[in-house]
């Protein structure tokens, strides 16, 4: 066994490496894609606590393996053996395992040597400016078991299930790893094999969730749903009924040229469906929208790196699931986000992209997709009118008759707009006209204005009205103190003396002078009220002494 210290220059970007996690997911990630690299067939991932209690995290797969030098590689800081058209090749993204108690590596390349190196308290050491140091061993090698296992043992995050279990790491692979590499697609592309290995292999994963007690294994490419471009109804939808269950494909589409002398080029598929189709393909985390996941992602090896939702300029981006790759993208040191943007090749990229978008995607779109949609939101308001409109003929026959001679309105008001109605009728009456006071006629009246009604008064003035069924509505509603001088309702349902603010902060008073209801502001401004079920009530009174 022999001690082993890590080749690094700056023991403070070790640290950092290891400790600039945006997501702890991006262990599986860096796990997978190595294994990916080492063209393994098979990758068999464990999650299980040890009899310490420890968090313990397994990655096993049946790749090339690692010779010595390789090993060594693993553990320094930029330090890359890689073939070019890997998926890494800085040789940082491995020193995030380093967020652990105990690292431990056993490897066997052929049927040659097989090595164990381990590496304990590496961010301990880390946290007080030591490189840590490891361990190597030359063992004798297993027939049958090439290939790579990294175990992790206490790995240093809060709830680490949260984030590490079968379901979350599931959707992870499968969404942004190389596990859900959507490379296979464009296996046909021969002149992509320059540039990406092993095009048409897509690697078997096994999930091993042993706290929870879940085994799967888990499809080793991107998941777009099915085609389903005629779909079924969901019978628990009550607008988009059809159109929940649609799903067109898109692509794939190759586009390439040369610039500066350098190969550029790009692929490009995805899907525009419904949410059932959408939510079928993912499992959301917690306070995560299909808003937030989908939409046009950037991505690099076939494996997506970021949103960049910005390349749709229709509010409806996350209908779509749109996948761009190119390996002229440049990937920061953590592979969370595109470094190169403002490069002349990449410029090239989202401008073919927008106009593939714009040109042949979002006509088809927008005529199968979305003109289904708003079919569908068109025939919901229909049936949902009808509804109201069947309920409404229901329920008017339970009001209480208004029973007033000489009136065409014949029930009471239960809202605003009957309200006006039964003000108009008695001001029409000129038998019943004299119990309205302040107001002789009605000059205009709108839904859409501030103020209700503009009326005239005995002295032919114009005053503007409010109309209320609940004076307290008043109080509810955004109306400011100068846009009424009268206030018309069927009900006084404000205590008298009770004070009420405006929403423009002025403080209303309830009196009651003279059997008359007043809003006072002050000694400045004293708006009348009229109400409705008041006079009526005179007017009943007034027939029955007639006739008696």
């Amino acid at each position: 066994m022999e001690i082993c210290t890590p080749l690094v220059r700056d023991i403070s970007l070790y640290k950092e490496i290891a400790k600039n996690l945006v997501n702890p997911l991006e262990v599986p990630r860096e796990a997978i894609s190595n294994s990916m690299d080492s063209e393994a067939r098979n990758i068999n991932i464990e999650i299980y606590r040890d009899n310490k209690g420890l968090f313990c995290l397994d990655f096993v797969d049946d790749g090339s393996g690692m010779a010595r030098e390789e090993m060594e590689s693993f553990f320094n800081l930029g330090d890359s053996r890689k073939d070019v058209r890997n998926i890494g090749e800085k040789g940082l993204g491995t020193k995030i395992f380093f967020r652990s108690k105990k690292l431990t590596v056993i490897s066997q390349k052929g049927g040659n040597r097989r090595y164990i190196a381990v590496m304990e308290y590496a961010w301990e050491n880390l946290n007080k400016n030591k490189i840590p140091v490891y361990t190597i061993e030359d063992v004798k090698p297993i027939i049958g078991k090439q290939g790579t296992t990294v175990r992790i043992e206490g790995y240093l995050i809060d709830n680490p299930e949260r984030f590490f279990n079968f379901d979350t790491l599931k959707d992870y692979i499968l969404w942004f790893t190389a596990g859900g590499s959507f490379k296979s697609i464009f296996a046909t592309y021969h002149e992509l094999n320059r540039y990406v290995k092993n095009m048409q292999v897509a690697p078997r994963i096994f999930i091993n969730d042993k706290i929870q007690g879940i085994k799967e294994e888990i499809a080793g490419t991107h998941q777009f749903f099915s085609p389903q471009e005629n779909p079924k109804e969901d019978i628990n939808e009550n607008v988009y009924k059809k159109s929940v269950n649609y799903c067109r494909h898109f692509g794939p589409y190759h586009r390439s040229t040369n610039i500066d002398g350098e190969y550029v080029s790009f692929q490009m598929y995805g899907t525009v469906s419904g949410v059932n189709c959408r939510k079928a393909v993912c499992k959301l985390r917690q306070a995560e929208r299909l808003k937030s996941r989908f939409g046009i992602y950037l991505a690099k090896d076939f494996i997506p790196v970021v949103k960049k939702s910005s390349l749709i300029t229709d509010p409806n981006y996350h209908h779509f699931h749109l996948l761009v790759n190119s390996q002229n993208f440049e990937l920061t040191a953590d592979r969370n986000n595109i470094s190169n943007e403002d490069d002349p090749k990449i410029k090239w990229i989202f401008g073919n992209v927008k106009k593939i978008i714009n040109e042949d995607i979002m006509p088809i779109a927008e005529n199968e997709y979305f003109k289904m949609r708003k079919e569908e939101e068109c025939q919901s308001q229909i049936r949902e009118k009808k509804r109201i409109l069947k309920n409404r003929i229901k329920n008017y026959s339970d009001l209480e008759e208004l029973d007033i001679e000489d009136i065409s309105i014949k029930k009471i008001p239960d809202n605003e707009a009957q309200v006006a109605l039964v003000l108009a009728s008695i001001l029409s009456n000129k038998n019943y006209k004299k119990h309205i006071k302040h107001i002789d006629s009605i000059a205009h009246y709108s839904n859409q204005s501030t103020t209700d009604l503009i009326c005239i008064n005995r002295e032919g003035v114009p005053l503007l009205v409010e109309i209320e069924f609940l004076l307290g509505n008043i109080f509810r509603h955004d109306h400011p103190y100068e846009t009424f001088d009268c206030i018309v309702c069927w009900k006084v349902d404000i205590e008298i003396n009770e004070r009420k603010r405006l929403v423009d902060g002025t403080e209303l008073k309830l009196i009651c002078e003279e059997e008359k209801w007043l809003l006072k502001f002050g000694t400045d401004k004293i708006i009348p009220i009229i109400e409705l079920s008041s006079i009526i009530t005179s007017i009943k009174e007034l027939q029955i002494a007639t006739v008696n």
